[in-house]
């Protein structure tokens, strides 16, 4: 690869694009990566600290769950096989579908209509089941 002058700019090009701006844009990526990786999110509790102590007490375990009950609700569907490797429920009324975390009490319910009681993970779509019942025709 060879270097150019761009015009009259001390600064060499690559193919017609000054490193001037290759280096504006890499800055720009790299500042924001943190926001999209969610590090900069102030919205999460902080651990308690001890005052005798510099480093973060452990969570409680009430609140080392990630949802509370309160959150508990009852999906109805269809537990299908996905690829033959892992089960979901399949709400065809809604058009979604759920990956479900049990997957050895799912496997009981393969091609049945069922009712999942749990809660959802929004972000990944799973539901970390408490029950699964077959749904009455």
């Amino acid at each position: 690869m060879k270097f150019k002058p761009a015009g009259n700019s001390k600064m060499g090009s690559i193919s017609g694009v000054s490193l001037r701006s290759v280096f504006l844009a890499s800055s720009a990526f790299l500042l924001c990566v943190p926001m999209l990786m969610g590090s900069a999110r102030t919205d999460q509790p902080k651990a308690p600290t001890s005052p005798s102590s510099p480093y973060s007490a452990p969570l409680p375990a009430a609140q080392n769950q990630p949802q509370e009950q309160s959150d508990v609700k009852t999906f109805s569907g269809k537990v299908l096989s996905q690829n033959g490797v892992r089960y979901i429920l399949r709400d065809d009324v809604n058009d979604v579908w759920y990956h479900l975390d049990d997957q050895k009490q799912a496997e009981k319910f393969a091609g049945k209509s069922v009712l999942v009681t749990g809660v959802l993970d929004g972000p990944t779509d799973t539901i970390h089941v408490r029950e699964i019942t077959e749904a009455k025709a």
